[in-house]
């Protein structure tokens, strides 16, 4: 995936439209929640991440295979 820079405005009633490059790229689906951060040491970066409403598969393989991470979790029982 390549990155994407396009300029956004901030808007009279503090709004900012994410342009559509970006919402293209990066996935973004209606309805979805951000946070927004600012770090005081970095003024001139602002950085908006996506809330997951769930980490569900958010870490495949983590464990190996699942099945064989769980036999071995009850064995240790």
């Amino acid at each position: 995936m390549n990155s994407v820079s396009t300029p956004a405005r901030l808007r009279a009633r503090n709004q900012i439209t994410i342009p559509e490059q970006v919402i293209e790229a990066a996935g973004i689906e209606k309805g979805e929640s951000f946070m927004v951060e600012f770090e005081p040491s970095d003024p001139d970066v602002l950085r908006l991440r996506r809330v997951r409403a769930s980490y569900a598969g958010a870490l495949p393989g983590l464990y190996g295979d699942t099945r064989d991470y769980l036999e071995k979790e009850r064995a240790d029982w």
